[in-house]
């Protein structure tokens, strides 16, 4: 699980565009207060969330060890400009 923090809502809009138009994306509902959207990036063979909390923390269900999760990482990581 990755965790970006202190994401604004501009930045967030600009990932979940590039993400839309990079991967299948499925949206999700959540009963937690605390979410503000979630959801699922589809790949050939598996599925894993993205979150976006109030608290302006992003949270990808993967790691860079994961083949599927991590481009997705990675185009994040590239749209904040963050390096890890």
């Amino acid at each position: 699980m990755v965790s970006f923090k202190n994401v604004n809502t501009k930045d967030y809009r600009k990932i979940k565009r590039g993400l839309k138009k990079q991967f299948k994306t499925f949206p999700c509902t959540s009963n937690d207060r605390s979410i503000i959207e979630t959801f699922d990036i589809v790949s050939f063979d598996s599925k894993f969330p993205v979150t976006y909390y109030k608290t302006k923390i992003l949270l990808v269900q993967g790691d860079l060890s994961n083949k599927h999760s991590k481009p997705v990482i990675e185009f994040i990581q590239e749209s904040l400009k963050i390096d890890f």
